[in-house]
């Protein structure tokens, strides 16, 4: 049987249908990420007065050396588990926006195929 003009329709629709279930997943992966940055800068903000606050209460200039340094060891302990939590995040956004391309792509392109093989 050959492809009918409302079996394209059907598969364009279809293919409609995947493009805004893309676009509402970036959509929703980029309100993520921001949410995401923005707690992250208040954080880091809080973590600077606090530190700020800390630094300005030492008495010596060796405890004043000990806090600074307790300071950047948790700063860099920061740094790697937010780098890790942000690999995490991207990778749950691309496969949440890929998904519905790649199962569109195994329905459309057998189809796909059937109809070249058809006109050839």
């Amino acid at each position: 049987m050959n492809p009918t003009f409302p079996d394209f329709a059907a598969l364009n629709q279809d293919n409609l249908d995947t493009i805004v279930k893309t676009n509402t997943a970036a959509a929703k992966g980029f309100e993520t990420f921001t949410k995401y940055f923005v707690d992250l800068a208040g954080k880091g903000f809080e973590d600077a007065v606090t530190a700020g606050k800390q630094l300005a209460a030492a008495k010596t200039v060796v405890e004043f050396v000990q806090i600074q340094t307790k300071l950047a060891q948790g700063a860099i302990e920061l740094a790697l588990e937010e780098g890790k939590n942000v690999t995490e995040l991207t990778t749950t956004i691309v496969k949440d926006v890929t998904s519905p391309v790649t199962e569109r792509f195994k329905i459309a392109v057998p189809v796909a195929n059937k109809t070249t093989k058809k006109a050839a």
